[in-house]
């Protein structure tokens, strides 16, 4: 038996060089990946070589986060919405992404779902720009009463799974929101845009490389009505409202257009009492008046969400004077009644200075 293997992960092709272990870890190894297992000994994106001084169970477990970092860091930069999220696929191939935070029962509910729908992932599901989803069948990671790491084991091993349709593509995105005191029969709440972003966006892997996130986010949420939250109490109540869910045949995803227009730094000519906005990766109009804008931030992306003054100002800021982002805002919004028009927007334009979203430009000497 070979000492190397090749997993599928989010369209990455990982090799798992096994060489360091014995040949009892190795079957275990491949049987816990048996559902992500890539036929032959071709070329690999990227190899993942397995801990050597670490006991059996541990190095599978490690093994598991290793090849998924290796898979998200490999599709970093590439136009994929990379969410950490369980998913779930009928037979004609529509998948229902489970998203939540570790912890908290995506791979309880991948295991219950599975027995009905076909495994895409407990970890991480990857949409493109044409809603296309990209499988990543790892193992799932169970806990077990006296198991010091999580217990590695394929799907496959537990029920048969089901098998994945030829074409996969998102039917809708759900964030989970399980409790103790949650609700007996499960309930489903409309995100708006913003509220979406807020949730999913911390649980999106190298937000801040992906070209025009914010955009794709945007186009793959209005093709598949928009995002929901499901709360529930027990994961055996959701086979109907997940049903539901993924027999939605989603539309197509509109083309997604470039990123909006973000300033990197300030222009030479910087005047006394001017603004610039601080960089930033993309911004989104969410249609109500408010804007999203997406910076880099350790582990990925902060998205800020502008209300009320704030769009316009964030949009004359580029950069500009304090009268002429003050003329701006009396364009979109008319003259404040009672309200020193300059006050109120320099007020505003110090908050987004706070905020990070803006920077102040000093009079050159």
């Amino acid at each position: 038996m070979s000492d190397r293997f090749l997993v599928s992960a989010v369209g990455a092709v990982i090799a798992v060089d096994t060489a360091s272990r014995d040949g009892s870890f190795q079957r275990r190894a491949r049987a816990a990946w048996s559902d992500a297992l890539v036929d032959g000994e071709g070329v690999a994106d990227a190899t993942v070589v397995v801990r050597g001084t670490v006991s059996d169970e541990e190095a599978l477990s490690l093994l598991s986060t290793d090849i998924t970092l290796a898979a998200l860091a490999h599709r970093q930069g590439d136009q994929l919405w990379m969410l950490h999220a369980a998913g779930l696929a009928d037979q004609s191939g529509r998948v229902v992404v489970l998203s939540a935070a570790s912890g908290t029962g995506k791979t309880t509910a991948a295991r219950h779902l599975s027995r009905t729908y076909a495994y895409v992932s407990d970890e991480t599901i990857a949409i493109d720009g044409s809603g296309v989803v990209l499988p990543y069948r790892k193992p799932l990671s169970i806990i077990e009463p006296d198991a010091v790491h999580k217990v590695q084991t394929a799907l496959s091993s537990i029920d048969g799974g089901h098998p994945l349709a030829g074409d996969l593509r998102v039917a809708k995105i759900v964030v989970l929101d399980r409790s103790p005191d949650g609700p007996l029969e499960p309930e489903l709440e409309d995100l708006d845009v913003a509220t979406a972003l807020a949730l999913l966006a911390p649980q999106t892997s190298y937000l801040g490389h992906v070209p025009a996130p914010l955009q794709l986010i945007d186009a793959i949420l209005a093709a598949t009505g928009g995002a929901v939250r499901l709360r529930y109490r027990e994961v055996t109540t959701l086979d109907a409202v997940i049903g539901a869910l993924v027999a939605t045949e989603p539309a197509a995803v509109s083309p997604i257009p470039t990123a909006a227009a973000v300033s990197t730094a300030p222009a030479i000519d910087a005047r006394a009492r001017a603004f610039a906005r601080a960089e930033a990766v993309d911004a989104l109009e969410l249609g109500d008046g408010r804007l999203a804008v997406l910076q880099h931030a350790r582990g990925g992306g902060r998205v800020s969400i502008l209300d009320g003054i704030g769009p316009a100002i964030w949009a004359a800021a580029n950069p500009s004077e304090l009268d002429d982002i003050v003329r701006a805002v009396l364009d979109v919004h008319g003259a404040p009644d009672g309200i020193d028009a300059t006050q109120a927007v320099a007020s505003a334009a110090q908050q987004l200075v706070d905020d990070g979203l803006l920077e102040r430009i000093q009079a050159q000497a």
